[in-house]
């Protein structure tokens, strides 16, 4: 068992090393997701500092976005800064009183703002893909791409 483990490590930090920021951007908000459900789940369970725990992961995860803004890009950064600071105060609300709606009230906000940040780089790359011109070989056609 300990070998899936290291192997599944593995695969994780070799996505983490090799995806792109908005990839990142997504992760870390699956990861706060994922952390606030399982304290949400040992919440129910009895086991206090597994919640805690898990709540205090997710907290860090919030930290981590909080810290990537670029707070001179001006008030979109600004705005974002308080809606990350509003979910941490949630989970902390939420782990102070070891109430699941501070939980549910933040894994809300988390996944809408998960699935924003994806639709926008999905649209981005799109748009990206979009603009570049297709490689040319040295024999001065076009390079297609037929494996898919």
């Amino acid at each position: 068992m300990q070998t899936a483990q290291n192997t599944m490590n593995a695969y994780t930090q070799v996505d983490v090393e090799t995806a792109s920021q908005g990839k990142l951007i997504v992760m870390l908000f699956n990861g706060a997701i994922k952390r606030a459900e399982e304290a949400k789940r040992q919440m129910a369970k009895g086991d206090r500092q597994s919640v805690h725990n898990n709540l205090i992961r997710a907290q860090d995860i919030l930290s981590e976005l909080r810290g990537a803004l670029n707070m001179n890009a001006g008030e979109i950064a600004q705005n974002l800064d308080r809606i990350y600071e509003y979910m941490q105060h949630l989970l902390i609300q939420a782990n102070v009183r070891k109430e699941e709606k501070h939980i549910v009230e933040c894994v809300g906000l988390l996944t809408d703002m998960r699935d924003t940040w994806r639709e926008l780089f999905d649209r981005l790359a799109r748009e990206d893909a979009g603009r570049r011109k297709p490689e040319i070989n040295q024999h001065g056609a076009s390079m297609l791409n037929i494996s898919g």
